[in-house]
């Protein structure tokens, strides 16, 4: 996550703003925390950040974890005008992708001029029209940052003090009750099984 923030000089000098948005018809992003920690770097980064989620309960956890503005999908369900809005009218300078191929439209449309798109995640399955790269969008894929990325995150693990967000931790013998709560989509962060 943080390599995919810290190739941007514009997230970096903190003058703009990065975005995660919701998946379409898959759970929030947030569920997992990956994008939760997306958010946490971005803020240590100084960016002003905008969060996609689907409840006003994740809109709370979200804010309390620092986001600058919460959109609803459920009240925006095509939410990039509503994006657009709140950085008045100029779009987003950074979208960290953590959704999937059919959020990808809504991302881009979300997007300032010459905007970057770091594509975690490329689940679903989609076709892009080209009419949607207006703008100059740079799309990157990312899959694992280098060795000096890895050494800058840790860095600022330390420095920031970031910590997961564990949704509910289970016991060993309670592991058949820890994967029914992930598959039912019921976490907000990380579901731990320990062996203690």
């Amino acid at each position: 996550m943080h390599a995919a923030l810290r190739r941007r000089d514009r997230v970096e000098r903190a003058d703009g703003w990065a975005i995660t948005p919701a998946r379409g018809q898959r759970p929030d992003p947030w569920d997992g925390g990956v994008a939760l920690f997306a958010l946490q770097f971005a803020k240590t980064l100084g960016a002003r950040v905008i969060g996609v989620t689907s409840s006003p309960e994740k809109a709370m956890v979200l804010r309390g974890l620092g986001v600058d503005e919460v959109v609803d999908r459920a009240l925006h369900p095509e939410w990039a005008p509503e994006v657009r809005r709140l950085t008045q009218g100029a779009g987003v300078d950074h979208v960290v992708e953590t959704g999937a191929i059919d959020t990808l439209p809504q991302s881009l449309a979300a997007c300032a001029a010459n905007a970057e798109v770091a594509l975690v995640a490329a689940l679903g399955a989609g076709a892009l029209d080209a009419a949607a790269l207006r703008g100059l969008v740079t799309i990157r894929r990312v899959f694992v940052g280098s060795r000096a990325s890895f050494v800058s995150m840790n860095r600022a693990i330390g420095q920031h003090r970031l910590e997961p967000r564990i949704d509910r931790v289970f016991a060993f013998d309670e592991a058949r009750m820890a994967y029914e709560h992930f598959a039912a989509q019921r976490h907000l962060g990380k579901v731990v099984i320990t062996s203690t």
